[in-house]
């Protein structure tokens, strides 16, 4: 049994998304779908889960033909969606948030909790009995591996024979990372196929039983994923003249290195503690630990000081005195979040109204906005960081993951000039393939290049090694030694994450 999209054609204004796609989707295999960002992925599985009608094209389950004109049509048909930016409602529990939708109500409309309970429960065992969630905390208090383990038993709540899965380990640590693998591999043994949509190769190859390559919104191949090298799908995905091309080439760390842009001392957020922190003009530093070791909310409350209960920073020389991301802003700092769709970025508006939304003056003439120099300066963020967009006015959710993060770069470039001297980068190629992360590391280099303090948190240790000049490794709620470029390597980098190296 099988679902199958033959010729599918998805047209958007300006744009062909897809091109004539065809691939089919057993329920009894995992099958993995690879590309570049932009090649289609999302639009391709937006189009299986129902979200979007396609310009043309067929779609066949189980050799019948089916309209899917939304994901509640989908879901009817056995088909579900667990996206890459998640659905669940970070204030509701565990369990309110599988039954979401379909709570067990008393006459009056009165919510049912125990039942509720018991009902959430029931799912979890019946799927993964061997698994133990603390259904009843808000799941916003939860590691991201349960939460991402609550969306799929809500996915899976219907009579669901084909699962989607977009990057869902893209966020996760190597043991959280295992303990999904070992899900999503029984889920066709249950009668349920994956669609599993990831930019770590090595986890497609792992968990596929076959692979599916777009390209530029076309078909390239199907293979068996034991056949396939790593090197294969890559040289599939990217085919291309010129690897990356010049406008691209990555700078070397020859770079001049100033003054110091951020100085911290004796800073306390959480359970974290840096006695002192020094960031310099044109510096990339990178910021790395195990899960839970602080390096992410040490990244973070330089920008938002929320959590931080005693310590001084400086940005240029000249201290920060008040709380607040304004006033962070005002004095240069910016933040490039995790979680872009949730921290970042509006999916319902514009590619222009998100790159202005934090400058929204810049097209301001006499107090009255000018659209056309609005349009202008979005044209040249667009041509800056080469989003790939119809123009300025498609809306955010209809960009591919790649995209959508250029854009949250683009928003502190959009009419900034070089006002800001750091901005600090949390997971900067978060669900972001191989092509548009060499793209994001050329622009962070770039914007080091023009005398920007940069700082990388990053749980991707060869990121780090690709970009850092320096990286300052977190353990047990402590800052380790640096370690310098020249001393790169994963040996290093597992040592002072787990505690072995001071």
């Amino acid at each position: 049994m099988s679902c199958r999209l033959e010729q599918i054609v998805m047209d958007f204004p300006g744009t062909r998304a897809l091109d004539g796609v065809s691939a089919e989707f057993r329920f009894d295999e995992v099958h993995g779908l690879i590309g570049e960002n932009g090649a289609g992925k999302s639009t391709f599985v937006n189009v299986l889960g129902g979200s979007l009608r396609p310009t043309s094209g067929q779609l066949n389950l189980e050799d019948r033909p089916v309209t899917l004109d939304s994901p509640r049509a989908a879901l009817a048909h056995g088909i579900a969606h667990v996206s890459q930016e998640g659905s669940l409602v970070p204030g509701l529990t565990g369990a309110e948030n599988i039954l979401l939708g379909a709570e067990p109500r008393r006459a009056g409309g009165v919510l049912r909790s125990r039942e509720l309970n018991r009902r959430a429960a029931e799912l979890v065992e019946n799927w993964f009995p061997s698994l133990a969630l603390p259904l009843d905390r808000p799941v916003g208090e939860l590691p991201m591996a349960e939460q991402k383990v609550i969306e799929i038993v809500r996915a899976l709540r219907g009579n669901i024979r084909l699962l989607i899965l977009d990057e869902p380990t893209a966020t996760l640590e190597a043991r959280e990372k295992r303990r999904l693998w070992s899900i999503i591999r029984g889920l066709p043994q249950r009668g349920v196929g994956v669609v599993l949509i990831s930019h770590f190769l090595s986890e497609v190859r792992d968990l596929s039983d076959r692979i599916t390559v777009l390209r530029d919104g076309k078909h390239v191949a199907t293979l068996q994923a034991k056949d396939a090298t790593e090197a294969q799908l890559v040289d599939l995905m990217l085919r291309r003249e010129g690897a990356l091309g010049p406008a691209i080439v990555a700078e070397t760390r020859s770079r001049s290195v100033g003054a110091p842009v951020l100085r911290v001392r004796d800073w306390t957020v959480g359970g974290v503690t840096v006695p002192e922190f020094t960031l310099q003009a044109g510096q990339i530093v990178g910021l790395i630990g195990l899960t839970g070791a602080g390096h992410f909310g040490f990244a973070r409350s330089l920008y938002t000081r929320q959590g931080v209960s005693s310590g001084r920073i400086e940005v240029a020389g000249r201290s920060v005195e008040a709380r607040g991301v304004r006033a962070m802003q005002q004095s240069g700092v910016a933040l490039v979040p995790d979680h872009r769709m949730e921290n970042a970025l509006s999916g319902e508006g514009s590619v222009l109204e998100n790159l202005s939304m934090v400058h929204a003056d810049t097209a301001a003439r006499s107090g009255i906005l000018s659209r056309r120099a609005e349009h202008a300066e979005a044209g040249r963020i667009i041509r800056l960081l080469n989003i790939k967009t119809p123009g300025d006015g498609q809306l955010i959710r209809n960009l591919s993951g790649g995209n959508k993060q250029k854009v949250s770069i683009g928003k502190w470039l959009y009419g900034a000039g070089d006002r800001y001297r750091v901005l600090i980068f949390i997971e900067p190629t978060e669900g972001v393939d191989i092509g548009a992360k060499q793209e994001i590391y050329a622009h962070i280099r770039r914007l080091a290049a023009g005398g920007a303090g940069i700082v990388i948190a990053s749980s991707d240790l060869i990121e780090i090694a690709q970009v850092c000049d320096i990286a300052l490794p977190f353990a047990h709620g402590r800052l380790g030694t640096p370690i310098p470029a020249s001393e790169f390597s994963e040996a290093r980098f597992i040592a002072a994450i787990s505690g072995e190296a001071a």
